[in-house]
Protein backbone atom coordinates (compact mmCIF):
# COMPACT_ATOMS: atom_id res chain seq x y z
CA UNK A 1 0.00 0.00 0.00
CA UNK A 2 2.95 2.88 0.65
CA UNK A 3 4.11 1.83 -2.52
CA UNK A 4 1.16 2.48 -4.20
CA UNK A 5 0.86 5.76 -2.35
CA UNK A 6 4.45 6.66 -3.13
CA UNK A 7 3.91 5.97 -7.18
CA UNK A 8 0.69 8.43 -7.03
CA UNK A 9 2.21 10.72 -5.18
CA UNK A 10 5.06 10.78 -7.27
CA UNK A 11 3.20 10.49 -10.82
CA UNK A 12 1.39 13.62 -9.13
CA UNK A 13 4.04 15.44 -8.95
CA UNK A 14 5.37 15.08 -12.38
CA UNK A 15 2.09 15.83 -13.84
CA UNK A 16 1.62 19.25 -12.51
CA UNK A 17 5.14 20.35 -12.06
CA UNK A 18 7.13 22.41 -14.81
CA UNK A 19 8.90 20.33 -17.32
CA UNK A 20 11.77 17.99 -16.64
CA UNK A 21 15.28 18.19 -17.97
CA UNK A 22 16.98 14.79 -17.54
CA UNK A 23 20.76 13.15 -18.54
CA UNK A 24 23.16 11.17 -17.34
CA UNK A 25 25.75 11.78 -14.36
CA UNK A 26 27.99 10.51 -11.40
CA UNK A 27 28.30 12.09 -8.66
CA UNK A 28 29.14 15.71 -8.09
CA UNK A 29 30.43 17.57 -5.08
CA UNK A 30 29.84 21.33 -3.49
CA UNK A 31 30.10 23.64 -0.36
CA UNK A 32 26.89 24.87 0.80
CA UNK A 33 26.24 28.16 1.07
CA UNK A 34 22.75 28.38 1.77
CA UNK A 35 20.02 26.17 3.66
CA UNK A 36 15.99 26.26 3.71
CA UNK A 37 13.57 24.06 4.94
CA UNK A 38 10.54 23.98 3.59
CA UNK A 39 8.16 20.88 4.39
CA UNK A 40 9.87 17.90 3.51
CA UNK A 41 12.44 19.21 1.50
CA UNK A 42 15.71 20.82 1.74
CA UNK A 43 16.80 23.74 -0.77
CA UNK A 44 20.33 23.99 -1.06
CA UNK A 45 22.23 26.51 -2.78
CA UNK A 46 25.97 25.94 -3.69
CA UNK A 47 29.00 27.90 -3.59
CA UNK A 48 29.02 27.69 -7.35
CA UNK A 49 25.15 29.13 -7.68
CA UNK A 50 24.04 26.18 -8.00
CA UNK A 51 20.58 24.74 -6.59
CA UNK A 52 19.78 21.29 -5.31
CA UNK A 53 16.85 20.05 -3.67
CA UNK A 54 16.78 16.79 -1.62
CA UNK A 55 14.31 14.91 0.70
CA UNK A 56 15.53 16.70 4.55
CA UNK A 57 18.92 15.85 6.10
CA UNK A 58 20.74 17.12 8.49
CA UNK A 59 23.23 19.69 6.42
CA UNK A 60 24.49 22.94 7.23
CA UNK A 61 26.28 25.99 5.26
CA UNK A 62 29.75 25.66 4.95
CA UNK A 63 29.31 21.57 4.86
CA UNK A 64 30.83 19.69 1.94
CA UNK A 65 27.51 17.38 0.23
CA UNK A 66 27.89 14.94 -2.48
CA UNK A 67 24.34 14.31 -4.77
CA UNK A 68 23.90 12.53 -7.72
CA UNK A 69 21.22 11.21 -9.28
CA UNK A 70 18.62 14.09 -10.25
CA UNK A 71 16.18 16.00 -12.42
CA UNK A 72 16.19 19.76 -13.52
CA UNK A 73 13.44 21.75 -13.15
CA UNK A 74 13.52 25.51 -14.67
CA UNK A 75 11.33 27.88 -13.44
CA UNK A 76 10.70 26.01 -10.61
CA UNK A 77 8.15 28.12 -8.39
CA UNK A 78 7.61 26.78 -4.61
CA UNK A 79 4.36 27.82 -3.15
CA UNK A 80 5.75 27.09 0.55
CA UNK A 81 8.81 29.75 -0.04
CA UNK A 82 6.97 32.11 -2.49
CA UNK A 83 10.11 31.95 -4.77
CA UNK A 84 10.53 30.75 -8.31
CA UNK A 85 14.09 29.33 -8.75
CA UNK A 86 15.35 29.71 -12.20
CA UNK A 87 17.17 26.66 -12.88
CA UNK A 88 16.98 23.26 -9.59
CA UNK A 89 18.34 20.31 -9.27
CA UNK A 90 15.99 17.81 -7.67
CA UNK A 91 18.33 14.87 -6.72
CA UNK A 92 17.92 11.07 -5.59
CA UNK A 93 20.46 11.19 -3.41
CA UNK A 94 22.46 13.84 -0.89
CA UNK A 95 24.95 13.81 2.08
CA UNK A 96 27.13 15.26 3.84
CA UNK A 97 30.68 14.32 3.00
CA UNK A 98 32.40 13.03 6.32
CA UNK A 99 36.29 13.52 7.09
CA UNK A 100 36.77 10.26 5.37
CA UNK A 101 35.72 11.86 2.24
CA UNK A 102 32.52 9.26 2.26
CA UNK A 103 29.44 10.81 1.95
CA UNK A 104 26.75 10.21 5.27
CA UNK A 105 23.46 10.06 5.70
CA UNK A 106 22.13 9.89 2.30
CA UNK A 107 19.10 10.51 1.24
CA UNK A 108 16.56 8.80 -1.36
CA UNK A 109 14.49 10.64 -3.41
CA UNK A 110 12.42 7.96 -5.09
CA UNK A 111 11.33 8.71 -8.95
CA UNK A 112 14.36 10.74 -10.29
CA UNK A 113 16.91 10.26 -13.19
CA UNK A 114 20.44 11.14 -13.61
CA UNK A 115 21.39 14.66 -14.48
CA UNK A 116 24.68 16.09 -15.36
CA UNK A 117 25.49 19.49 -13.81
CA UNK A 118 24.11 22.67 -15.63
CA UNK A 119 26.36 24.32 -17.75
CA UNK A 120 26.81 27.97 -16.29
CA UNK A 121 26.97 30.87 -18.55
CA UNK A 122 28.44 34.12 -17.08
CA UNK A 123 25.43 36.70 -17.81
CA UNK A 124 26.84 40.06 -19.67
CA UNK A 125 28.00 43.04 -17.99
CA UNK A 126 26.49 46.31 -18.33
CA UNK A 127 27.89 47.81 -21.39
CA UNK A 128 29.37 44.82 -22.74
CA UNK A 129 26.84 43.96 -25.46
CA UNK A 130 26.72 46.87 -27.94
CA UNK A 131 22.60 47.66 -28.61
CA UNK A 132 21.73 46.72 -31.83
CA UNK A 133 21.14 49.89 -34.21
CA UNK A 134 17.58 50.63 -34.72
CA UNK A 135 16.90 47.70 -32.44
CA UNK A 136 16.01 47.21 -28.75
CA UNK A 137 17.73 46.35 -25.45
CA UNK A 138 15.79 44.33 -23.23
CA UNK A 139 15.66 46.73 -20.46
CA UNK A 140 13.58 48.61 -23.61
CA UNK A 141 11.51 46.05 -24.07
CA UNK A 142 10.22 45.85 -20.52
CA UNK A 143 9.84 49.29 -20.28
CA UNK A 144 8.12 49.45 -23.55
CA UNK A 145 6.43 46.42 -23.30
CA UNK A 146 2.66 48.42 -23.85
CA UNK A 147 3.62 50.08 -27.10
CA UNK A 148 5.49 46.67 -28.19
CA UNK A 149 3.06 43.85 -27.92
CA UNK A 150 2.53 42.32 -31.04
CA UNK A 151 5.52 43.73 -32.75
CA UNK A 152 8.38 42.43 -34.56
CA UNK A 153 11.39 43.46 -32.47
CA UNK A 154 15.53 42.37 -32.61
CA UNK A 155 18.37 42.68 -30.14
CA UNK A 156 21.62 41.60 -29.80
CA UNK A 157 22.11 39.21 -26.86
CA UNK A 158 23.81 36.55 -25.29
CA UNK A 159 21.98 33.02 -25.50
CA UNK A 160 22.43 31.96 -21.42
CA UNK A 161 20.13 28.83 -21.09
CA UNK A 162 18.54 26.64 -23.51
CA UNK A 163 15.21 24.06 -23.03
CA UNK A 164 14.84 21.70 -26.18
CA UNK A 165 11.70 20.75 -27.57
CA UNK A 166 9.30 21.23 -24.93
CA UNK A 167 6.07 22.15 -26.10
CA UNK A 168 7.34 21.62 -29.87
CA UNK A 169 9.84 24.07 -29.52
CA UNK A 170 13.55 25.42 -28.35
CA UNK A 171 12.81 27.97 -25.23
CA UNK A 172 16.23 30.38 -25.24
CA UNK A 173 17.41 32.92 -22.53
CA UNK A 174 18.77 35.51 -23.35
CA UNK A 175 20.55 38.68 -21.33
CA UNK A 176 22.34 41.68 -22.52
CA UNK A 177 23.46 43.79 -19.84
CA UNK A 178 20.40 45.66 -19.27
CA UNK A 179 17.71 45.72 -17.20
CA UNK A 180 17.69 44.50 -12.96
CA UNK A 181 16.32 41.11 -12.08
CA UNK A 182 14.08 39.43 -12.84
CA UNK A 183 13.53 42.02 -15.61
CA UNK A 184 17.21 41.30 -17.37
CA UNK A 185 16.69 38.62 -19.40
CA UNK A 186 14.28 37.20 -22.14
CA UNK A 187 13.02 34.23 -23.68
CA UNK A 188 12.42 33.41 -27.20
CA UNK A 189 10.64 30.09 -28.93
CA UNK A 190 11.94 29.22 -31.63
CA UNK A 191 12.65 26.15 -34.29
CA UNK A 192 16.72 27.17 -34.34
CA UNK A 193 19.08 25.30 -32.74
CA UNK A 194 21.34 27.29 -30.76
CA UNK A 195 24.15 26.78 -27.87
CA UNK A 196 24.50 29.01 -24.34
CA UNK A 197 27.41 31.30 -24.93
CA UNK A 198 26.22 32.12 -28.33
CA UNK A 199 26.15 35.98 -29.10
CA UNK A 200 23.91 36.41 -31.60
CA UNK A 201 21.06 38.70 -33.00
CA UNK A 202 17.64 38.06 -32.33
CA UNK A 203 14.14 38.77 -33.90
CA UNK A 204 10.68 37.72 -32.53
CA UNK A 205 7.60 38.82 -32.40
CA UNK A 206 6.51 40.20 -28.92
CA UNK A 207 4.04 38.73 -26.47
CA UNK A 208 3.15 40.12 -23.03
CA UNK A 209 1.57 38.27 -19.66
CA UNK A 210 2.08 35.01 -21.09
CA UNK A 211 0.49 32.16 -18.71
CA UNK A 212 1.24 28.59 -19.71
CA UNK A 213 -0.12 26.78 -16.69
CA UNK A 214 1.67 24.78 -14.76
CA UNK A 215 4.42 27.57 -13.01
CA UNK A 216 5.23 28.97 -16.37
CA UNK A 217 4.38 32.49 -16.76
CA UNK A 218 6.49 35.49 -18.74
CA UNK A 219 5.72 39.03 -18.66
CA UNK A 220 7.42 39.48 -22.45
CA UNK A 221 7.86 36.64 -24.79
CA UNK A 222 9.78 36.56 -28.08
CA UNK A 223 7.94 34.15 -30.30
CA UNK A 224 8.51 32.53 -33.30
CA UNK A 225 11.95 33.94 -33.47
CA UNK A 226 14.74 33.85 -35.80
CA UNK A 227 18.42 34.00 -35.22
CA UNK A 228 21.86 35.43 -36.53
CA UNK A 229 25.39 35.05 -35.43
CA UNK A 230 27.69 37.49 -34.46
CA UNK A 231 26.40 41.13 -33.19
CA UNK A 232 26.00 44.22 -35.27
Amino acid sequence: MKSLLSILAICTFLIYSPVMLAADTGPATGTVAETMESGSYVYIRLEDGVWIAATSFAVSEGDKIQYSGAMEMNEFHSKSLDRTFESILFVSQAGVVGDDGAATKKVPLPGTSKIKKPVVIQAPAPGEIKPLPEGKTIADIYAESDELKNQVVSLNARVVKVNRRIMGKNWITLKDGTGSAPDNKIVATSQEELAPGDLVIVKGTLATEVDLGRGYSYKVLLEEATFSSGLE
